[in-house]
């Protein structure tokens, strides 16, 4: 993506004007935005149904579920005779705007990008959603306790991925365009916004400062080899023996993407439907033979952590983790990933 100065294109809108802002947007494209469901906070289609949710840092559930939706029909089929026609979903055409994703979910989409696009034949779906997207992102001003996207490379003000960056500063928002796309999606409501003076800005750079993180960031090749020494490690069972195989970790992480795929209908017509799936549930890797090569809980424990710290980055493909801490917040069994990765960071595998 071209980016713009960002020096030239930093604009201010009031935060009572924000519910305005984004009804005008909701009018002329498909919006989405964090919206309170249950005790958590998800994105949603804009509309009034639910109050905006910008405080929950991150929203509970990733952007993951817009660009990846679970479940998501491929296509719809009919037989005629012997002839079957396959017809696929009419294509939206109109702008995609995801407000209010962080920097973690931001950089997500990458790792998506990489499974979806960036093999042999590029994902029809995915891709139609993803060449709409403006990605209107939220910097966290206040990270919670299990927040360490810092340690994963990235920070609370990184705009890796995104398109726009908006900043929450006392009464106001200020909206740093990063992209053509960004100024794109914006410019027809330029009259809405002020330019951001050089106070504002320096109120801005010292609130990014105060949030530098204090512990270094992953060596992430240094981590992939240690992880591949220690596949045989006894603390491989003792993590097993603790989880639950719920697959809370895998649905809730904006990362991952295993999937399944079932056919519903009947010989006359139906349709191709792609739903979310998890390496830890003991039969997504049961062979037809009856064989899994995967059978016990231990390998699977292991396979998901090796896919995110081994296998990705092997294929030279972003880090499996983003330093969310959804799974740590919500997986019953309490399992830590931060301290699986501090296990195998090379100074402590020896």
């Amino acid at each position: 993506m071209t980016r713009t100065n960002t020096s030239d294109r930093s604009w201010t809108l009031p935060a009572g004007a924000l519910p305005d802002l984004l009804a005008a947007l909701a009018a002329t494209c498909e919006l989405w935005t964090p919206r309170p469901v249950g005790g958590g906070t998800r994105f949603l289609p804009h509309g009034e149904d639910r109050p905006l949710d910008l405080a929950q840092t991150p929203p509970a559930h990733s952007v993951k579920a817009v660009l990846f939706p679970n479940p998501e029909t491929l296509f719809t089929y009919r037989r005629n005779g012997n002839d079957v026609a396959l017809t696929p979903p009419e294509p939206d055409g109109r702008s995609l705007i995801v407000f209010g994703a962080r920097a973690c979910d931001a950089r997500a989409v990458a790792a998506l990008d990489a499974v979806f696009l960036g093999r042999s034949i590029p994902d029809p779906a995915y891709l139609e959603r993803r060449e709409r997207l403006c990605l209107v992102g939220l910097a966290c001003v206040s990270p919670a306790a299990t927040c360490f996207c810092h340690r994963m490379g990235s920070g609370p003000f990184d705009a890796s991925g995104m398109d726009v960056q908006i900043v929450p500063l006392d009464d106001i928002y200020v909206f740093h365009l990063l992209t053509k796309r960004g100024e794109a999606c914006l410019a027809p409501f330029r009259d809405r916004f002020e330019a951001a003076d050089g106070d504002t800005l320096k109120k801005v750079a010292a609130t990014k400062a105060g949030l530098e993180g204090a512990e270094p960031s992953v060596d992430f090749t240094a981590l992939k080899d240690a992880v591949k020494q220690h596949r045989d490690d006894p603390y491989w069972e003792t993590l097993a023996a603790a989880c639950l195989g719920c697959g809370i970790c895998t649905f809730l992480c904006p990362v991952c993407s295993c999937f399944s795929i079932t056919d519903t209908g009947n010989r006359r017509g139906g349709r191709r439907v792609r739903y979310w799936d998890a390496c830890m549930f003991p039969a997504f890797t049961k062979e037809a033979s009856g064989h899994n090569p995967r059978g016990d809980e231990p390998a699977r424990v292991k396979q998901r952590f090796f896919h995110k710290f081994y296998y990705s980055i092997e294929n030279g493909e972003p880090p499996g983790c983003v330093g969310c801490g959804r799974c740590v917040i919500h997986c019953p069994a309490g399992i830590d990933i931060r301290e699986i990765v501090s296990r195998f960071q090379p100074e402590a595998a020896s």
